[in-house]
């Protein structure tokens, strides 16, 4: 290992003056290392697999998913409702009537499960990290790249990423590339909730 590094940083070293090679190592890590890195695949016992795409899909429209790990069931609900409303503050039979009357939630799942793990949405911070990722990989020499790094330093940068990514041949690989970003950390989410609740579970034996 110890001779690989050597020999990348030779390379490094043989270039230091030569800012157009620097630009390219630093494209290449980018685009090859840094973000497949961000998705190398990450071991799941096999029975959750169906499930990740399902809670990537509910929290990219703006859904706030509870899973639970025993029945592998999924329950989710707009996050700006539950904004309103504490599913867990008060006696479940009282919320469960009251988001009956209220929204016609009949049929509250999460509130009868003893476990849980709470998936919710990307926040503003991550959804802009998110977007900031996907226009980093584009290839210097395409031009979407730095549309959309301008768009994203400016004034309404979500707005105007939309605007320019709708408007591009990109649009289908920003999708595909937000789901992967949402799919991989759902997964790593999951993996580390199991862990925990393993942990807890041998404290009680």
């Amino acid at each position: 290992m110890s001779n690989t590094l050597d020999q990348i940083l030779a390379i490094i070293r043989s270039v230091m003056d030569d800012k157009q090679k620097l630009n390219r190592i630093l494209e290449f890590l980018e685009e090859e290392i840094f973000i497949e890195e961000k998705f190398k695949e990450i071991e799941i016992p096999e029975k959750f697999k169906p499930c990740i795409a399902e809670i990537a899909v509910s929290i990219d429209a703006g859904l706030v998913c509870f899973f639970n790990p025993e029945t592998l069931a999924i329950d989710a609900y707009p996050r700006d409702l539950l904004h309103e409303v504490d599913l867990f503050e008060d006696d479940p039979e009282e919320v469960k009537k009251n988001l009956s009357e209220l929204y016609g939630w009949d049929d509250v799942k999460v509130l009868d499960w003893l476990i849980f793990i709470e998936f919710t949405p990307p926040d503003s911070h991550e959804s802009f990290r998110i977007m900031e990722a996907f226009a980093e990989r584009l290839k210097n020499a395409d031009k979407l790249k730095n549309k959309l790094i301008d768009a994203l330093n400016n004034h309404k940068p979500f707005a105007n990423f939309k605007n320019i990514i709708d408007n591009s041949d990109h649009r289908q690989d920003w999708f595909d590339f937000k789901f992967r970003w949402l799919e991989n950390n759902v997964a790593t989410q999951l993996m580390e909730e199991l862990e925990n609740f393993q942990c807890e579970a041998f404290e009680k034996i």
